[in-house]
């Protein structure tokens, strides 16, 4: 069933045409959780005890950094440095079972995000929403097959929830649609990548770069759908 509060933001990002539509949808929810995990999210007991336990990834830990709340940060940190602090306690002061349990908790801390999880539930639901559109309003579906490109990562969660959500009669459409975008994109930077790597090739020596000269940027950011993209 759709989820008629995801539809407006997909629709507006459909109508710009300009990169991924779901990495601007991405980097949009990111900035509003920002934004709440550092200011409203500081007084719900619920939050705290979740980003006591997880913590966040580098890259949501530089961007809180370059936020102007730096109190709410330093709560949050030391709440969950505590919480580590007691975990590692846990590991000396008992036998080898619960020192290895007690590992196992501190390394899936180091890998966990609060704010990652979050994102990636509500890209799903997007994702979801997307693919209902494109199932059941022909104009929608026509703003699709207009998109300049689908980031590899957004590529993959479509495909994902085309599977999901879509009649084995109903896919091989929706994924005509979607991959006839990605194999354009995708011969693109396949391109740019081979002719960076000739003009190394003494033979290619005169070989006009252009665009090329940024080829690895371009792929590495369509590869891992890079939000926040190079420049020259």
């Amino acid at each position: 069933m759709i989820e008629k509060n995801y539809t407006i933001p997909i629709n507006e990002e459909f109508e710009k045409y300009d990169g991924c539509p779901l990495c601007r949808l991405h980097k949009k929810f990111e900035e509003q959780n920002l934004e709440y995990i550092m200011g409203a999210a500081m007084m719900e007991p619920d939050v705290r005890v979740e980003t006591n336990k997880s913590g966040f990834c580098v890259r949501h830990y530089d961007k809180m950094l370059e936020m102007k709340n730096r109190l709410s940060l330093a709560l949050m940190l030391e709440t969950h440095l505590k919480e580590i602090q007691k975990m590692a306690e846990s590991v000396t002061d008992g036998g080898k079972k619960q020192a290895r349990q007690a590992a196992a908790q501190l390394s899936d801390i180091a890998d966990d995000c609060f704010l990652c999880r979050r994102i990636s539930s509500t890209l799903e639901k997007y994702c979801n929403n997307i693919v209902f559109l494109w199932k059941t309003e022909p104009e929608f579906r026509e703003k699709f097959l207009r998109q300049p490109y689908f980031c590899f990562a957004h590529t993959s969660a479509l495909l994902k929830s085309g599977l999901d959500n879509l009649s084995a009669k109903q896919f091989p459409s929706f994924s005509s649609d979607l991959l006839s975008i990605t194999k354009n994109v995708l011969e693109k930077y396949l391109d740019e990548v081979s002719t960076f790597t000739k003009s190394f090739d003494y033979r290619f020596s005169n070989i006009e770069l252009g665009e090329a000269k940024l080829g690895c940027e371009h792929a590495v950011d369509w590869l891992t759908g890079n939000i926040e993209p190079w420049s020259e």
